[in-house]
C-alpha cells in the first residue's frame, strides 16, 4: 500500500459514515467560491481572522442595506402605487365643454309678493294677525334662506294661523317652485345675454333650476332630467335642451358633424369675445337687508361641468350691484391611464364613472355624491329632506314643524363627516350616523377662475337694448358677469402607475446590484446549487454533496 497522501473518493457504504456537517461545509464553500454575488468568496478563503471579520461586516452591511431599500420600495409600491403628474401634451379648450354658468340672484322675492321686513317687525311685536295667511306662509318659506333667529318661535305662530284658516302645514317642492318662480325679484325677461359675441335671448339659452340657493338660472348645463336619476320624484321646470354630445369620461362624441352647434356648448378660441355675458337687473325696492346679517346683494355665480348639479351656497363668486365681474377660466382636467383601473379605488384615489352608482344621479361626481350623502343624512336625522334635495317616493319635504331640524343637521353634518372620514362606504350605520367615501372622478373636469371687478353703470352704455330700461334707471340696479377662457390650451394632470411591474423589478434589481452585486445570473446560480446540482451529484456520486476529497 502506498503511504503517500492520496485523494480518495468515497462511494458505496463509505458515504453512510460521512459527516453531514463536513458535507454541508464543503458544499457551502463550493457555492461561495462559484457564485457571482460579491464578497461571499472572501468568507471561505484561507485568510486571517481580521480579514474574515472585515468581509463578514461588509457582506452583512450589504445584505442589510439591500433588505431595507427593497422593503421601502415594496412599501411604496403597495401603499402609494399611483403617481399624479402633469401630462406631456397640452389640450385644446375645444376638447372640453364651456363651463355651465349658474347665476343666483341674491334678491329672492319681490316686494309685491312678500314684504319680508314688514312681516318680521309684526312678528317681533306679536301682531301676527295683521297680515294675510299667504304672506305669513311665504315668510316661513324664506326660513330656508334667512337667518335662524328671524324665524324662531314662528312654528307656533303659523300653527295658530293654520288652525284658524283650517289649512294644513304640509309644504311640498311644488310650493317652493311656485313660490320662488312667481315671486322672483329677478327675471330672465329683463336680463341680457351674449354668447360668442352674439346677443341672444336669455330665455333661449338659460334655464331655471332649483338649488340650495333657491331659484337660479343656468347656462350650458344638462337638463336636470338628464342629471337626476329616474328615482328622483322632484317636479321640474319646463324641459330644456335634451341634447347630450359630451360624456365626462369619453369626451365629445367623435361622430359629431356640426361642431358649432354641439351641446353642451364649447368655445374654440379664448378671449372675452368668445365667452358668455349676462346682465341681470334688480329693483331697488326688492333689496332685502333683514334676511341675513351680512347679506350679499347682486348675483351669486357658480361655474361647474354641465353634468354636475351646482351648489352655489357652497362654491361661488359674487357680482355686486352696479358692478361688472370678469371671470377668466383656467380648466383643471385630470385623466387616468387604463392600467390604473386594476387598482382598488382607495389606492388610486378616484372612481371611474361606471364603478360608483348613485341613487339619485345618472352621473357620478364628487359633488353629486356629497349632495346625496347630505340628503341621506338629513333623511336619517330629520325624517325628511330640504326642498332642493333629490328624493324618492318614500321621502318628503320637511314641513314647518321640522324645518329647524334642518338647521341642526347642517351643524352636525361636518362633525359626522370628519368622524367617519376613514370609512370607505356610503351607508347609514345602525346608529343613524353617516359614512361617505366620495372620491373624485378619475377623469374629472373643474374650472378655476381669475376674477377682476369694477364699477359699471348700464345707463351709460350706448346700446339700443338698454333704451327701454333707461326710463326706470333710478329704480333698478344692474349686475354683469363675463365668463371666458383665458388661454387656447391648458395642461391636464395624469394619473399613472408609480411603479409598474417592470419598474418594480428594475428598481429592486438595481438596489440589489448596488449593495451586493446581485443579478439575474446570481439568481440562476442559487437555483442551480439548490436543485440541479444536488440532483446531478446524487446521480453521479450517489450523494447530494458530491465527492469529498480528503487525505488518507
Amino acid at each position: 500500500m502506498n503511504n503517500s497522501k492520496t485523494e480518495e473518493t468515497y462511494t458505496g457504504n463509505s458515504r453512510q459514515n460521512r459527516n453531514f456537517i463536513t458535507s454541508l461545509r464543503q458544499y457551502g464553500t463550493e457555492f461561495c467560491e462559484s457564485i457571482s454575488i460579491q464578497g461571499l468568496a472572501y468568507l471561505v478563503k484561507n485568510i486571517s481572522l481580521l480579514e474574515r471579520l472585515w468581509w463578514i461586516l461588509v457582506f452583512t452591511a450589504g445584505v442589510s442595506g439591500s433588505c431595507f431599500m427593497v422593503s421601502r420600495l415594496l412599501d411604496k409600491w403597495i401603499t402609494t402605487p399611483i403617481l399624479v403628474s402633469l401630462a406631456t401634451q397640452e389640450s385644446k379648450i375645444s376638447d372640453i365643454p364651456f363651463p355651465a354658468v349658474t347665476i343666483c340672484p341674491e334678491s329672492k322675492i319681490s316686494l309685491e309678493c312678500l314684504n319680508y321686513t314688514k312681516i318680521l317687525r309684526e312678528r317681533k311685536k306679536g301682531d301676527i294677525f295683521d297680515s294675510e295667511l299667504e304672506e305669513n306662509l311665504y315668510f316661513d318659506l324664506m326660513s330656508a334662506f334667512c337667518k335662524e333667529e328671524n324665524h324662531n318661535g314662528t312654528d307656533s305662530i303659523i300653527q295658530n294661523l293654520l288652525q284658524v284658516s283650517g289649512e294644513t302645514d304640509e309644504i311640498s317642492i311644488k310650493d317652493y317652485s311656485h313660490f320662488l318662480s312667481t315671486c322672483s325679484a329677478v327675471s330672465l325677461d329683463h336680463a341680457l345675454c351674449k354668447w360668442m359675441g352674439k346677443e341672444m335671448n336669455c330665455t333661449d339659452v338659460m334655464s331655471p333650476v332649483i338649488t340650495d340657493e333657491g331659484l337660479c338660472y343656468t347656462f350650458n348645463m344638462y337638463d336636470v332630467r338628464d342629471i337626476y336619476s329616474d328615482l328622483n320624484t322632484m317636479d321640474y321646470f319646463d324641459e330644456g335642451n335634451r341634447i347630450r354630445d359630451w360624456d365626462p369620461e369619453e369626451g365629445f362624441h367623435e361622430t359629431i358633424l356640426d361642431l358649432e352647434n354641439t351641446y353642451p356648448r364649447r368655445a374654440f378660441k379664448s378671449g372675452v369675445n368668445n365667452g358668455f355675458t349676462a346682465i341681470f337687473m334688480t329693483k331697488k325696492k326688492d333689496l332685502n337687508y333683514a334676511c341675513q346679517d351680512l347679506a350679499l346683494q347682486g348675483l351669486r355665480v357658480s361655474l361647474h361641468p354641465p353634468t354636475r348639479l351646482p351648489r352655489p351656497a357652497q362654491v361661488f363668486f359674487s357680482v355686486g350691484l352696479d358692478r361688472l365681474t370678469i371671470a377668466g377660466v383656467i380648466p383643471s382636467m385630470s385623466f387616468t391611464a387604463k392600467v390604473v383601473e386594476a387598482y382598488e379605488p382607495h389606492k388610486r384615489g378616484c372612481y371611474f364613472g361606471r364603478e360608483r352608482k348613485l341613487k339619485f344621479f345618472k352621473y357620478y361626481s364628487q359633488s353629486n355624491c356629497n349632495l346625496e350623502c347630505w340628503t341621506n343624512y338629513t333623511q336619517s336625522h330629520c325624517g325628511c329632506v330640504n326642498f332642493y334635495m333629490p328624493r324618492d317616493e318614500e321621502m318628503e319635504i320637511c314641513n314647518l314643524k321640522r324645518r329647524f331640524c334642518l338647521k341642526e343637521a347642517r351643524k352636525n353634518y361636518t362633525r359626522e363627516i370628519l368622524r367617519d372620514r376613514l370609512k370607505s362606504e356610503t351607508s347609514l350605520n345602525s346608529d343613524g350616523s353617516l359614512t361617505c367615501h366620495c372620491l373624485p372622478l378619475c377623469s374629472d373636469l373643474n374650472y378655476n377662475t381669475e376674477l377682476a371687478t369694477s364699477e359699471w353703470d348700464f345707463t351709460n352704455k350706448d346700446d339700443a337694448n338698454f333704451d327701454n330700461l333707461r326710463d326706470v334707471a333710478d329704480e333698478i340696479q344692474s349686475s354683469a358677469v363675463i365668463v371666458y377662457f383665458k388661454n387656447n390650451y391648458f395642461l391636464p394632470t395624469r394619473r399613472s402607475e408609480l411603479y409598474g411591474t417592470t419598474d418594480l423589478i428594475s428598481n429592486i434589481g438595481g438596489t440589489l446590484g448596488l449593495f451586493m452585486g446581485f443579478s439575474l445570473i446570481s439568481l440562476g446560480e442559487i437555483v442551480y446549487f439548490l436543485s440541479l446540482r444536488l440532483i446531478d451529484n446524487y446521480i453521479r456520486f450517489g450523494y447530494w454533496a458530491g465527492p469529498i476529497h480528503r487525505s488518507e
